[in-house]
């Protein structure tokens, strides 16, 4: 448990791994541009207006912005875990943009809004 308790927060090798995983397992008979574009984010879950959601930090606009075009795959893998932890199958792609704060493309919305408007809390802050 102190393991847990001193676990350096700057360091994201655990995350790394597990998005590797996932790819190397769940999304190997995709596109490889598709793949070749998901080794470049980080993957986790997040818990978003009061459900969990796959959360997908990307390194630039770009990125982000082709995988928002093509988010079937990604639906598809984050709806195999409907049953245990995402509801609905809820993606979250994001970037930091150049003005210093976090975009995030919405699956649910089918649109970009500042991280900041979605709420860890169940409801929606004011936008």
């Amino acid at each position: 448990m102190d393991e847990f308790n001193n676990y350096n927060r700057e360091d994201r090798s655990l995350e790394k791994d597990l998005t590797k995983q996932i790819i190397d397992r769940y999304f190997d008979n995709t596109e490889s541009w598709l793949r070749a574009i998901l080794r470049k984010c980080i993957f986790s879950l997040a818990h978003v207006d009061g459900e969990a959601a796959f959360f997908i930090e990307c390194p630039n606009q770009a990125i982000a912005k082709r995988l928002s075009r093509k988010t079937y795959p990604l639906l598809w893998f984050a709806g195999g875990y409907a049953n245990y932890s995402i509801a609905r199958g809820r993606v979250l792609i994001s970037y930091f943009d150049k003005a210093r704060s976090w975009q995030c493309y919405d699956s649910q919305s089918e649109m970009w809004i500042p991280l900041e408007y979605l709420s860890p809390f169940g409801t929606k802050t004011d936008r």
